[in-house]
């Protein structure tokens, strides 16, 4: 028997949604979307290119790298200005290893919240 339609919402699933996100004196210093933005500069060797498939402006982007450089205790990503060849950006050894370091923790802040899901489906069943 189908649910009536004033009802549906009853019947789907409950989940608990939340975002790993790593502060620094209440200001948000980690999250994904961070994350996301570091790879990428990685990957690509520049911001603008970085900040183009994100779809922010450069100057979002920069802003967030300024952010990320002044939070961290060492420098995360270096920037050398356009010149002949053109400028670019790299991760430091320090921006990649808490990179890594990050996505270690996001495996487990992961996992933990598939146990949750379990426990959430736990309310509703009785």
């Amino acid at each position: 028997m189908k649910c009536p339609y004033k009802l549906w919402w009853m019947h789907r699933p409950f989940k608990i949604t939340s975002v790993l996100e790593i502060e620094k004196n209440g200001v948000c210093f980690l999250n994904p979307k961070r994350i996301r933005l570091l790879k990428l500069i990685h990957r690509k060797g520049s911001i603008l290119s970085a900040s183009k498939e994100i779809g922010i402006s450069y100057q979002q982007a920069w802003g967030v790298v300024k952010e990320i450089n002044t939070a961290a205790p060492l420098p995360v990503v270096t920037r050398q200005r356009g010149g002949a060849h053109g400028g670019g950006a790299a991760l430091t050894g320090f921006g990649l290893r808490m990179v890594e370091h990050y996505d270690r923790i996001q495996e487990k802040y992961d996992g933990y919240m598939n146990e949750l899901e379990t426990d959430v489906k736990d309310i509703c069943s009785f």
